[in-house]
Formats: C-alpha cells, structure tokens, sequence
C-alpha cells in the first residue's frame, strides 16, 4: 500500500512553501514518525514525518522547490522491514544488513545552513543539548574554513523568491497610497520612561504605537478589513503585526488583540516576539491573522518611507526616528521628539479623508498620552 507525504498546511494566507532540506533519500527505509523534510512558509519552519512505515519509493521534489500547500512531495510503499533495521531519526545510526551509514544529530535550520555554506556536519559535535549541531555552530566552522568569504554574495534563496513574487503580485492587485503626518511624542518618551525603573527600560515606541494603532482602529476598523477574493473580511480582533527584520528577508509576528492591552505589556510581549522571530522560534500561528501592521525604520535614522503593504491587510504604518528638532509651542520656540508616521493603504478599500482620519487620531494619540488613554 503506498502512503502518500504532504506539504503541510501551514498558513492560511498563503499558498506556497519552500522544500528546504530532505532528510531521507529514494530507496531510506522509514517508521512512523521519522523526519523526513523541513519545509518553510513565510519564514517559519515546520517538518514534515512519515505518515507510515515503509520505502521512499519518490521524491516528487527538489530542496529549492516552491510548492503548494497540501502537494505530495513524496511516496512511501509500505512494506514490512527486516528485522534488523532501527527507526532512522534525527540523530540514531541506521543498520540493515551490510548498509551501515551517520545520521548527523543536528537541528534542521543547522543542516539547511550547513548545506548553503558547504560545511561537512558529519565529524562535527554540536554546542546544543546531548552534542546537537545548530546553526551558531555551522557559522563558526564556516568562518573557519573561509573567514574572508561571503558564501551569501550574488545568491538569491528560494524563500527571497517567494516573498519578491508575493509582493509584486499584491502591488500588482492593489492601489497602494502613502500619506505622512508628524507625531510630537515629547510627552510620550517622558511617560515611556516613567514606566521604567533603574533595572529595566520602560516600553518602547513601537509598543506604543501598536496600541495607539489598535485603539484608533477601533473607530475606523474597515482601515483593518482585509481583501479576499473580491470580499472585504471585516476584523473580529485588533491583531497588529510588527515587522522583523531576518538576514534574509523580514517577518511579521503578530500581537493578537492589542487594543486589550496596555503600553507595558504590549512592550515585553513585542520584545518577545522580536527575539523568538531572530531565533527562528516563532510558530506559524504567530505570524498569521493580523490585520494591520507597523514597520520601525527609525532605529536606522530613517525619518519617513513609503512601506509596501503585508497581503491581504489594507494598511500598513512606518514609524520614522523621533528626532530633536525646533518647534513653536504656544508662541515659543522650543525643542522637541518628532517622529514622521508614514501610512500605507489600499485606495481600493479606503479613501483618503478616512485614512487621514485615522492617521490624525494616532497622532493625537501619541503626542497626549494621557488624555487619551494610551498610557
């Protein structure tokens, strides 16, 4: 009987994956259970087991390949194994007969890394639990080998490809807009670091921005409605994604309901996301359902751009630095933190004056924080 292997459903906003490694070959000898794949969908990794006992009579695809969610990437024919043959796991030696081979004890994204950089794990004893290979391992034994080579230089992965093919294709299907406004957050920062104390830094601007985010759409949540397949879907929860920047491209955790939160707890649950996402740690459920998100350049002194739209969502805000800069306040000069908010939007759904108005109370927001119940 042939069992036939899947590429899981890992998202429900969008279609395709990358096969990233296999970790069996045409002809390996399988349990229930075993590893036999990595697979990668909007940065997240997930593997892929064995549905049955038997052999890898195919392997429909190539490690690169994009491919759709739900696809059959390989066939097993069950078959009863001889008895001297052992699971093949990650990590356990396989013998059958006279065929006696190492399997390497190492993380998936360690042997995915280890393959681009063209590392041999097979004599390698790895830094992790009980001897396993990660990544930070890979990497010093490359800087090593080549401590002067970008192995990187000119390669385009296939999940860049992925991700250049998605956007282009929302930009394609959307009318994106941007419009700016300037945010005074003197007040902000003063109240941000109250929340503080001397061990700990108070909440950061970017949690602040989330929830000034999320309590604005609460008055305008069709800025929130998402576009599928001809239909607005109108928001049921404020989910507020948060853009990460990875070494090879970007990824969007999301905080689910962020209007229930408030600025303190919006900001340890953001740095959270931020390192688990860099660790390549995060599930796929966390970086799926949002329907608004925020991009933070500011820490790069950008002061404004036009940030590109997260499919299927509407709208999309970039935060600029808070820079120091002259200001009349009530007929005086003085000196102040102004930040430029840059907001994306799809005019398909939206149109200006709406979209201002939001702009214009996450502004008021930002810049009264007490009045106006953010912190």
């Amino acid at each position: 009987m042939k069992h036939y292997v899947q590429m899981p459903q890992l998202s429900e906003t969008v279609n395709e994956g990358v096969l990233v490694a296999w970790f069996v070959d045409k002809g390996s000898k399988v349990q229930l259970g075993d590893l036999m794949a990595e697979v990668q969908v909007e940065k997240t990794s997930s593997e892929v087991y064995a549905p049955a006992q038997g052999t890898v009579v195919e392997l429909r695809v190539l490690p690169g390949d994009v491919i759709a969610q739900g696809a059959v990437v390989a066939e097993i024919d069950e078959a009863e194994l001889p008895a001297a043959a052992v699971a093949t796991r990650t990590g356990t030696v396989q013998e059958s007969g006279d065929d006696s081979r190492r399997i390497v004890f190492a993380s998936p994204a360690a042997k995915r890394l280890a393959r681009e950089l063209n590392v041999n794990l097979e004599m390698m004893r790895g830094s992790g639990p009980g001897g396993r290979i990660i990544e930070a391992d890979v990497q010093a034994a490359a800087s090593k080998a080549c401590p002067s080579d970008n192995a990187h230089s000119g390669r385009v992965t296939p999940m860049r490809r992925l991700i250049g093919d998605r956007l282009r294709k929302w930009l394609n299907e959307t009318v994106q807009v941007t419009i700016t406004s300037d945010a005074d957050v003197s007040e902000l920062l003063i109240s941000l670091a109250q929340l503080g104390n001397a061990q700990e830094k108070g909440p950061s601007l970017t949690a602040a921005v989330v929830r000034a985010s999320a309590l604005a759409l609460r008055k305008h949540p069709r800025i929130a409605a998402r576009w599928r397949e001809e239909a607005l879907i109108m928001p049921e929860s404020f989910d507020i994604g948060v853009a990460v920047s990875l070494d090879d491209g970007l990824i969007v955790p999301v905080v689910r309901a962020a209007d229930t939160k408030d600025v303190a707890s919006l900001g340890r649950e953001v740095v959270s996301l931020v390192e688990r996402a860099r660790a390549n740690k995060l599930k796929q459920s966390e970086v799926e359902g949002g329907v608004f998100s925020i991009s933070n350049l500011g820490a790069f002194g950008v002061d404004a751009f036009t940030p590109v739209l997260n499919p299927p969502q509407t709208a999309i805000l970039g935060m600029g630095r808070a820079r120091q800069t002259p200001a009349v306040i009530n007929g005086s000069m003085g000196i102040r933190a102004v930040m430029v908010l840059s907001l994306t939007f799809d005019h398909r759904v939206i149109d200006g004056v709406p979209a201002a108005a939001f702009l214009q109370d996450v502004v008021l927001s930002l810049q009264q924080p007490l009045a106006g119940g953010l912190i």
